[in-house]
């Protein structure tokens, strides 16, 4: 009875994801398919080796350039710009402090750097001729002929040329050693100065910040200069002008007999004079016609003028009223004692009436002389009213030669007060020319370098590292993505889109003993439990119905496929199952040579034909006794038709009863298409890739050929895997963990 291949839907779909997915995958890197932190840490560990090695060897250039490279020295000089420099005069900005902002400093900056400061240096350490810095132009002139003995017959220009290419070309090399910079945050300049030679370095920085301050000195000095040279001429030409408006103004004055004081002609200050007096004389007159007035009044309107101010105020009458009222007082005393008609009282009387009739003369006397005082006032005023009058049409005549004579006396003094400020400017400038200074100093003089700036061997070590380590991790990436093999289970997977029934390790390192022999020596070593997860896989590939034929083929030869099927065998074999190995590659059969067996001519080919039966062809392995191989001998010519015949169905459903599991070694799929014909007869097949070498787009090509006679692919076997390596893609570390369990 014919045994049915089990063709299900669930064992297509595999393929045809594999079919989907392979093109798209095929040669790209793990990188490019989005790589996390895990993976890419991963990715460093297998490539460790590389990076160490790049590193390592980049840090020793470095080391060994930073010994091999000419040592060069760097002394520094710090200036200050000094803001607080003391304006000794102001003629302009040239000649003020400096300010203290950013241009300042780029400008300051600029003329540091510049050639007048440069070939100072030059001249003073005698640079010109020295090899460190005339080196360059040396090398670069010889093939010019600019830098050879000048001839004794060469012209006096051509080598006057010659000198100031040389010197132009040493500048440049000074300036390339020389750095000026600021740090924005201050006033302070700071100047370094790189060479071979650590004195020569500390020399030309000082020298370099010495002549910038004598460029400073020398840059005010000619200001200055200048400004002297300007008033000396313009004095000149003031004092002329002086001179000429002063004589034009005297011999007006004298032409029109104008005297001047404090600024006023004569006529006008008697004007003054005389009108202020006026004025004064006007107020006593008013003043005394006012009291004449008022006693006046006193006197006609019936009353006594003896209370009147100027009455009161007479001593003369204040003591004759003293006199008058002690007499009265007197005959007040005498009434009382005497009678009416005594004697002494009479004479008190009449000494009481005397007094009176002299306080009244003594009142008319002062009527009197208020009137004579009003006369006076009066004529007094009309006095300086008629002087006043008099000077009035006086003046008026000077008017306008007064007016013309104020017009060119201002001229004059304008012209004065000019000329005594540029004098006074002159004097200060000379003065200034003696005392200057320049508006930066210095603070820190450059000393002799102790050690050597460049190169410095820890900077180029740890950068030759650094270099090292990122061409390492680039070589890492760049190996990464040219690695044209499968090297893990989630790699394969996703490049085929086939389920990884297994993982097979290699035994090159591990032992001598072919791995055919080694399932049966070690029957508990890591490599046999690999070949058994493998049945175990195939077994619960199809649960209801569990496979009980496989056929085993790869890409192409050297993938270790006959290998392979020998060991899972043998593996079975030894644990009680009946196993029959059917060697289906006629056209390179292996598996007799492997176990020994001499060709007779019953093989495959011969079962097929019908030449020969089955207990004639099957030969019984003598390590595995539960072990039955059908060898193929030679190379049979039609071996695709005979796979293909009605007589290999037939024999392969009169052969699946009698074992546990038939196990089929076909040639690669991609060399000839004899394993399409065996898929047909058997109930699964397994695709067996070579772990690291088999390129991915040869597995996309196998896997397309195996998609084109519609074969059916129940999983993957990834093949001599070395553990060692592929703990480093993160997989594998079972076989350290789980060591114990194998007795490798």
């Amino acid at each position: 009875m014919m045994a049915t291949p089990h063709h299900t839907a669930g064992e297509a779909k595999p393929l045809q994801q594999a079919f989907a997915l392979a093109p798209h995958l095929a040669g790209s890197g793990t990188f490019l398919k989005g790589m996390d932190l895990r993976e890419t840490t991963r990715l460093l560990r297998r490539r460790l080796q590389i990076v160490v090695r790049l590193t390592v060897l980049c840090a020793a250039l470095g080391l060994v350039l930073s010994l091999v490279l000419t040592p060069q020295y760097k002394a520094n000089v710090v200036l200050l710009l000094d803001p607080r420099q003391a304006k000794i005069m102001d003629i302009g900005s040239s000649m003020s402090g400096l300010p203290g902002d950013n241009a300042a400093l780029r400008s300051e900056i600029d003329i540091i750097t510049s050639r007048a400061v440069i070939d100072r240096v030059i001249d003073k350490n005698n640079l010109i001729d020295d090899p460190e810095f005339s080196r360059e132009a040396t090398s670069w002139g010889k093939g010019l002929g600019l830098f050879k003995q000048p001839d004794e017959d060469a012209s006096p220009e051509t080598q006057a040329a010659k000198l100031e290419h040389k010197r132009t070309v040493t500048a440049e090399a000074l300036q390339k050693k020389l750095d000026v910079s600021n740090d924005g945050r201050s006033l302070s300049i700071k100047l370094s100065f790189i060479s071979e030679d650590p004195k020569k370095a500390a020399a030309v920085a000082n020298s370099v910040a010495d002549e910038y301050l004598v460029d400073q000195l020398e840059a005010k000095y000619e200001v200055i200069a200048r400004a002297n040279k300007w008033l000396s001429e313009r004095l000149a030409t003031l004092r002329k002008q002086v001179e000429s408006t002063e004589r034009t103004v005297e011999d007006y004055r004298q032409k029109n007999n104008l005297i001047l004081i404090d600024g006023d002609t004569v006529v006008s200050k008697q004007l003054e004079e005389i009108n202020m007096q006026l004025i004064t004389a006007r107020g006593q007159t008013s003043q005394t016609e006012a009291r004449l007035h008022n006693a006046q009044s006193m006197v006609r309107e019936g009353g006594t003028i003896e209370n009147a101010s100027d009455v009161l105020s007479s001593p003369l009458i204040q003591k004759l009223r003293e006199q008058e009222a002690e007499v009265r007082r007197k005959e007040a005393e005498l009434a009382t004692r005497y009678g009416e008609r005594h004697p002494t009282l009479i004479n008190a009387r009449a000494e009481r009436q005397d007094l009176q009739r002299k306080i009244q003369e003594e009142v008319q006397k002062i009527l009197r002389s208020l009137s004579g005082d009003v006369e006076i006032a009066r004529a007094k005023e009309n006095q300086l009213q008629q002087d006043l009058s008099r000077l009035e049409s006086k003046a008026g005549g000077q008017l306008k030669s007064t007016v013309q004579l104020r017009q060119l006396q201002r001229d004059a003094d304008a012209n004065r007060t000019l000329y005594e400020n540029f004098l006074a400017r002159f004097k200060q400038t000379s003065e200034q020319q003696d005392m200057q200074l320049p508006d930066t100093r210095i603070i820190a003089r450059a000393d002799e370098p102790v050690a050597a700036d460049f190169p410095q061997k820890w900077l180029f070590l740890m950068i030759g590292a650094m270099f090292g380590g990122v061409l390492g991790i680039i070589a890492a990436y760049v190996l990464e993505f040219l690695d044209h093999g499968y090297r893990t289970t989630p790699q394969l997977e996703e490049g085929t889109g086939l389920p990884v029934v297994g993982q097979i390790p290699s035994l090159k390192r591990a032992t001598k003993t072919p791995p055919e022999k080694y399932v049966l020596e070690k029957p508990l070593s890591s490599y046999t439990e690999a070949l058994r997860t493998v049945r175990t896989a195939i077994h619960f590939s199809n649960v209801d119905n569990p496979p009980r034929s496989v056929m085993v083929t790869s890409s192409g030869p050297g993938e270790g496929k006959t290998t392979f099927c020998l060991s899972l065998a043998r593996t079975l074999a030894s644990s009680g199952n009946k196993i029959l190995l059917i060697d289906a590659d006629m056209r390179r059969p292996r598996i007799a040579r492997m176990l020994g067996i001499r060709p007779n001519g019953k093989d495959l080919a011969a079962l097929i034909t019908g030449t020969a039966k089955f207990d004639d062809v099957r030969r019984r392995d003598g390590l595995a006794p539960k072990l039955d191989v059908i060898p193929a001998f030679g190379r049979t010519p039609n071996a695709q038709d005979l796979l293909s015949s009605k007589q290999m169905q037939k024999i392969m459903a009169e052969l699946v009863p009698l074992y546990d599991l038939v196990i089929i070694d076909t040639p690669p799929i991609l060399a000839v298409a004899d394993a399409a014909m065996i898929s047909r007869v058997v109930d699964t097949n397994l695709f067996v890739v070579k772990w690291a070498e088999t390129a991915r787009d040869t597995v996309t090509q196998a896997l397309k050929q195996l998609k084109t006679f519609d074969c059916r692919i129940a999983g993957a076997i990834l093949n001599q895997v070395n553990l060692n390596e592929l703990a480093r893609y993160g997989e594998g570390y079972h076989s350290h963990k789980y060591h114990a369990y194998y007795t490798d």
